[in-house]
This record gives structure tokens, C-alpha cells and sequence, in this order.
């Protein structure tokens, strides 16, 4: 009895200690919804055609303006009202080198023994170790924020939901294979030459500062600074784990737009429909900011502290990473949104 009581023992201790070691390479961060929040990056605020106060927010030149009275049929009869544009923070992405660790919500290991489920859970295959020398799992959280911080807006013009974990690349087979991943993106063959390296080149160039323009969302095959947005998986050729996390993350978010599972919600299609489906992402609708593992806000960047999806990371970068504990990341996405604010008659 006494040596079965023993064996018990030293199993839980086994166990215990397998929970610590999982725990202790999983970090992360909850973000304060008031403190972590880069509040500049909602703005430009237009209402009504006229602009609220920007806050040094960008927008890139020639985007769609919703105009100040707007009329239209939405799917529940004949909408009238104001109309809005900004960008709206509705969702997090972390980018983690351990399998199962949220890093959103708090650096919490979610594996539970399932981080064998698939041959390759935060590591590269053999065959592929040649030319891969990166790889990242990723996750998406819904964080409608002005929602869910009851900001009195129409709803129409935010997404009404609580908050909740969207997409773990873990339990997608897809995430860590590229041979697979070409029958979600086919289309990926048609850029793999020198010309489109060019245009990747020249995508960097006009998302710098004073230059985004709507013209680059309609490279969609390409993430900018960040390099080549094919495959949509999480294997990298190398760079700076912060320009690879931020790929990462521009990768998955165009990965849930090309299986429908995230939406369009700027343009004029967008004002009455909510949502428009976008299987080619169109990156100019998209802004982030980081939180973790050193967050990025108004107070510290002088209203500076988000950046267009495929703009160089080099302006910023520096001194929001360090090593072990602090090369995870978590990131705030904000999305472009074009809106009618008003009342409903029912059809």
C-alpha cells in the first residue's frame, strides 16, 4: 500500500513539474483596456463628412469617405442616418514560439498534453528545416472593444460580441506545411519570381509615412516591409523576431480573410451590409499596435504608436523585444470601418 501511495506521489510530482515547465515558457500579458489601448489609432474620426480631431491618426490617401447623410437598404429593412469613419479595435493576435501558449491572456498554457496532436507544433520538418528558419503559432481573440466598453455608437458600426478566443493555427494542419497550404492559396505561384520581389520593393516604399496611399492594398500578395505574404503559414525565412511576429500576424489575418472567416468593413458596399467577404485581404484597412511583450501608447509615442500593415518595423522596433521571456508578442488590430449611424425601419 505504502510503495502504491509512493508511486502516486511521485507521479503528481512528475506531473506538477512537466505544468511548471510548460508554464514558465509561456508568457504574456491581459491588456488594460483603458492604459493599453493606442487610442490615436482609431483616428481619423470622420462624422458626418467632417473630421473629429485626429490625433496624428493616419489614413492612407484616396480612402473611401462615407458621405454625411446616408440612405440604404441593410438586411433588415431601409436604414437613414449619419455617416462614420474610423478604425476599430476588434481584435488581438499573438504570435508565440510555444505551442498552446496564450500570450493574450496572460501567458497561459492551453496545451493540456495536446501539443503532440500534430507532428509539428512549433518546430520545422526535417525536409523543410533547409529553408525555413522561423516558424510561429498564432492566435486571434475577438475583442470588440468599444462594445464590450459600452461606448454609446451605433451598433451597426461595431461588432456586437464578447470577448473570446477566434483561431488557434495549433489545431490547423494547414499552419505548419506549405505543400498544403498551396491548395488554400493557389494563386501563390503565379508571384514566385524576381518581378514580384520588385513590386514587394516598391509595396515597402508606399507604406512609409506620407506616402500610404489605397493603391497598395491592391498588392495583395505582398506584406510590404515585412517581405512576401505567401505562403499564408508560419513558416519564415528569417528576420528580426519582431518583424517575423508582425508577418506572422499579417500572414494569419489574411489566412481567416481567404477561408472567410474574417470580413471587410470599410467601402461603400460596408456601410449597409456590416460586412462585406474579402478573400484577398486588403492590408490598408488594417492598423496595429503592440502590447506585449512592451507595449506601445499614446503617452509614450506622442500619438505615434500604431503602424499600417506592411510598414517597416525598423522606426519602432527598438527596445520592445528581449531575450527569452521577450520574444512572444501580442498585438492590438485595428480595422478600418466605414459606417451608417442612424435608425432602421423595418421592411
Amino acid at each position: 500500500m505504502q510503495n502504491n501511495l509512493n508511486k502516486i506521489l511521485v507521479l503528481l510530482l512528475l506531473m506538477i513539474s512537466g505544468l511548471s515547465t510548460a508554464t514558465a515558457q509561456c508568457v504574456g500579458k491581459w491588456a488594460n483596456p483603458i492604459t493599453d489601448i493606442c487610442w490615436s489609432c482609431m483616428f481619423p474620426f470622420m462624422i458626418a463628412g467632417i473630421q473629429i480631431d485626429n490625433l496624428r491618426g493616419e489614413q492612407p490617401a484616396g480612402s473611401f469617405t462615407a458621405p454625411a447623410v446616408c440612405a440604404g437598404m441593410t438586411p433588415v429593412g431601409f436604414k437613414i442616418g449619419i455617416g462614420m469613419d474610423f478604425y476599430d479595435p476588434n481584435r488581438i493576435v499573438d504570435v508565440t514560439r510555444t505551442p498552446y501558449c496564450m500570450v493574450g491572456l496572460g501567458g497561459v498554457n492551453m496545451s493540456a498534453g495536446l501539443a503532440n496532436l500534430y507532428k509539428r507544433a512549433g518546430t520545422a520538418t526535417q525536409d523543410e528545416k533547409i529553408k525555413v528558419k522561423q516558424f510561429y503559432q498564432a492566435h486571434t481573440y475577438i475583442d470588440p472593444l468599444l462594445f464590450l466598453l459600452e461606448v454609446p455608437i451605433d451598433m451597426s458600426c461595431t461588432q456586437v460580441a464578447g470577448f473570446d478566443v477566434g483561431y488557434l493555427t495549433e489545431l490547423d494542419p494547414l499552419w505548419n506545411n506549405d505543400s498544403l497550404t498551396f491548395f488554400l492559396n493557389p494563386d501563390a505561384i503565379l508571384y514566385a519570381n524576381p518581378a514580384t520581389a520588385v513590386t514587394s520593393a516598391l509595396d515597402c516604399v508606399a507604406n512609409l509615412p506620407g506616402a500610404w496611399n489605397v493603391a497598395s492594398g491592391l498588392a495583395y500578395w505582398s506584406a510590404g516591409c515585412q517581405g512576401s505574404m505567401y505562403p499564408l503559414d508560419g513558416n519564415l525565412p528569417g528576420d528580426t523576431s519582431i518583424n517575423d511576429s508582425v508577418l506572422t500576424m499579417e500572414r494569419l489575418l489574411h489566412k481567416n480573410h481567404r477561408q472567410l472567416i474574417e470580413f471587410s468593413t470599410a467601402g461603400p458596399l460596408a456601410m449597409f451590409a456590416s460586412f462585406v467577404p474579402q478573400p484577398l485581404m486588403n492590408k490598408t484597412e488594417y492598423k496595429y499596435s503592440m502590447i506585449y511583450p512592451i507595449g506601445f501608447v499614446d503617452p509614450l509615442s506622442g500619438g505615434k504608436c500604431c503602424s499600417p500593415f506592411g510598414r517597416t518595423t525598423t522606426g519602432w522596433s527598438a527596445a520592445h523585444s528581449f531575450p527569452t521571456m521577450g520574444e512572444d508578442f501580442s498585438f492590438h488590430i485595428y480595422q478600418r470601418r466605414d459606417c451608417c449611424s442612424g435608425i432602421t425601419i423595418p421592411m
